[in-house]
């Protein structure tokens, strides 16, 4: 973990395994987040009906079931990821695993009728993965006098779109992503962002690059379609507090997703460096 402090922001990687080869659905979002409320409800039954009945961000996110696929086929030739995330300090705890954990190696996990078995559980040594809490990413990009860059770079690995009123919007404009995340940190976190963020991100931050398409999830009730890719993003001119906020909420993305539906897979979303020579 990085700083001290309580575990508050946790990202855990399931690798798993068919124990049959089967067809499923390429989207499967709803299912791994269905799979997670029903491992959650055994264990905490208030816990998990505070995620699923409770207003405004849930503190949880799920992602779909990720690997090679034959056709439609999962196969027990090839391994699977599934990746939990958790925002909100209690969920955090209760999913860590030097506290128990959500899933061990060798349990079973079922997705429409499939069974998989876990292999590892990752929280350390992958991109994706990581455990912290917020008082240590205030200390980080807050507390310290430090210049951080103008720049970031984001991977949107699953279709990302917005609420925007009665529509979906799939284009991650600065305004959308950082003030959004600014909503997800001011749910939980115990030191609050100013709500300015969103105008200060619309104003002072600008799209440098970008390579995005457009993949659409399969969600119950309807298909979405989001934005997949990378978009490096510039604070414009020399505001180092809005340096620091854009880097903080960009390592906060890892852990809270971006946009709609991030329980069920959407938004999956980390800061990703830049090459070398990259400009």
């Amino acid at each position: 973990m990085s700083g001290g402090g309580s575990v508050d922001l946790i990202s855990l990687v399931f690798v798993v395994r068919p124990e049959e080869a089967a067809s499923l659905p390429r989207w499967l979002g709803y299912a791994v987040y269905g799979a997670v409320l029903g491992k959650l409800k055994e264990r905490d039954s208030d816990l998990a009906a505070r995620i699923h009945e409770g207003e405004g961000p849930s503190g949880l996110t799920c992602s779909t079931l990720m690997g090679p696929r034959e056709g439609e086929m999962v196969t027990p030739a090839h391994r699977y990821r599934i990746r939990v995330t958790a925002y909100w300090g209690e969920l955090a705890r209760a999913l860590d695993p030097e506290a128990g954990g959500l899933w061990r190696a060798g349990d079973r996990i079922e997705l429409e009728g499939v069974p998989f078995r876990v292999e590892e559980v990752l929280y350390e040594g992958d991109p994706w993965v990581g455990r912290t809490g917020y008082e240590a990413l205030v200390e980080t990009y807050l507390s310290r006098p430090k210049a951080w860059p103008g720049r970031i770079r984001l991977r949107f690995a699953s279709p990302t779109a917005f609420r925007d009123g009665d529509r979906w919007n799939p284009l991650p404009a600065p305004e959308a992503v950082f003030g959004h995340l600014m909503e997800k940190w001011n749910a939980f976190a115990p030191v609050r962002l100013p709500s300015a963020v969103r105008e200060m991100a619309r104003a002072r931050v600008g799209v440098l690059r970008l390579d995005l398409s457009t993949r659409t999830a399969q969600i119950k009730g309807g298909i979405r379609v989001g934005s997949i890719g990378v978009v490096t993003y510039g604070v414009l001119g020399e505001d180092a507090y809005l340096k620091a906020v854009i880097r903080l909420l960009g390592e906060f993305a890892r852990y809270a997703g971006v946009g709609i539906l991030t329980t069920m897979g959407m938004g999956q979303v980390r800061i990703e460096e830049e090459e070398r020579g990259e400009k």
